[in-house]
């Protein structure tokens, strides 16, 4: 699995890399830059970002317009923002963008496990059905 973080500082994320690390098969891509970010997510093949942890602010936009800029170039890319928006806030910032949830502004290792568990749900629902299973 590839994930793209994207933020203004490295350390935001050393916690949460711990954390997603435990996977395996994990390889994370960090940049500062969000034009680099976005070539990143342009990438096909074995490069393919599956999942972008997107910091609060960056430096030169807020992570939500980020957000709907990736959507524009990969509607199907799974997101994540760094934030401390309320929960109805953050929904409605983010509605219709495919934001899979938001985490604390200091992620912890915990935190990257937890995500691991809720994409590891999405990858089991899009899997087709088991061969020779009963159709009903």
């Amino acid at each position: 699995m590839n994930i793209l973080l994207i933020g203004n500082e490295w350390s935001l994320f050393d916690d949460l890399a711990k954390g997603l690390s435990k996977s395996g098969n994990t390889q994370l891509v960090y940049t500062g830059s969000t034009a680099l970010g976005l070539e990143q997510l342009r990438e096909k093949g074995k490069k393919a970002v599956d999942l972008v942890i997107v910091g609060g602010h960056l430096s030169d936009r807020a992570g939500i317009r980020f957000i709907r800029q990736l959507v524009r170039i990969n509607p199907l890319a799974n997101s994540v923002l760094v934030g401390s928006l309320p929960d109805d806030e953050f929904h409605n910032a983010t509605e219709g963008l495919g934001v899979l949830m938001q985490l604390p502004p200091r992620p912890t290792e915990k935190d990257g496990e937890k995500l691991l568990e809720v994409l590891g749900k999405i990858t089991g629902l899009m899997m087709p059905a088991a061969v020779g299973a009963e159709k009903q």
